[in-house]
């Protein structure tokens, strides 16, 4: 069904397209100097326009509500599967073993101390 409203958009979409550059607009339009006028003979003076404007809207509709509805039904297939990234992720967790710990920071070791009792003379007054 994904693929079938996928297909049926992009044919909206094609057509939507066509009509629009169809359109006679102020200087004339696609339709007059691609049909040789005859777009103007077949539909009369003004059904041209009329029959452009309604099929424009109804396809605009159409193309708005397959969008809809595209949208919606890639969401929710998106929430059911995982990445590839995810997948990887989880079968090396699932195959790893744990890190060993060495110090107290997990894996940094303890600094070592100081030698002389552990008390530093304090710095030299006036000294550089």
């Amino acid at each position: 069904m994904y693929v079938g409203l996928i297909v049926f958009h992009l044919l909206v979409c094609l057509a939507l397209v066509g009509v629009v550059l169809m359109q006679s607009g102020k200087g004339g339009g696609l339709a007059g100097g691609a049909f040789g006028g005859s777009a103007q003979t077949v539909f009369g003076g003004r059904g041209a326009t009329d029959f452009f404007t309604k099929a424009t809207m109804v396809l605009a509709g159409m193309f708005f509500l397959t969008s809809v509805v595209l949208g919606l039904m890639s969401s929710n297939r998106a929430a059911s599967t995982q990445s590839v990234v995810q997948k990887a992720a989880k079968s090396a967790a699932a195959t790893s073993p744990a890190p060993v710990r060495t110090g107290p920071a997990g894996g940094i070791p303890a600094p070592a101390a100081p030698a002389g009792g552990g008390q530093q003379a304090p710095p030299a007054a006036g000294g550089r």
